[in-house]
């Protein structure tokens, strides 16, 4: 089973729900963003530090479209995490 982080432009999406449903239905074990919205600062650093920490314990990152200037990108890619968009980890394989 891979562990698969996913990323979007809003947190909050039903797209980011939507993409880690049919992820996991898929077998991948998902890890999304946590929400930050309304924390205080010691928390939201704890959120942002934990979330850091389970995109680096991925496997891959998958992106949403409109994901390219994310932060987690870059992390991604600085680390070695592959980054691959959701419509191509989705796609069926030809037989």
């Amino acid at each position: 089973m891979l562990a698969v982080y996913v990323t979007g432009p809003a947190v909050s999406s039903p797209a980011i729900a939507r993409a880690a449903a049919a992820l996991s239905a898929r077998g991948y074990v998902v890890t999304t963003a946590t929400p930050t919205g309304g924390l205080d600062v010691d928390d939201f650093l704890a959120a942002v530090d934990a979330d850091r920490a389970a995109l680096l314990a991925a496997d891959l990152l998958v992106t949403l479209p409109g994901s390219e200037k994310l932060f987690e990108v870059a992390l991604a890619e600085t680390y070695g995490v592959p980054v691959v968009a959701l419509g191509d980890i989705l796609a069926p394989v030809a037989a």
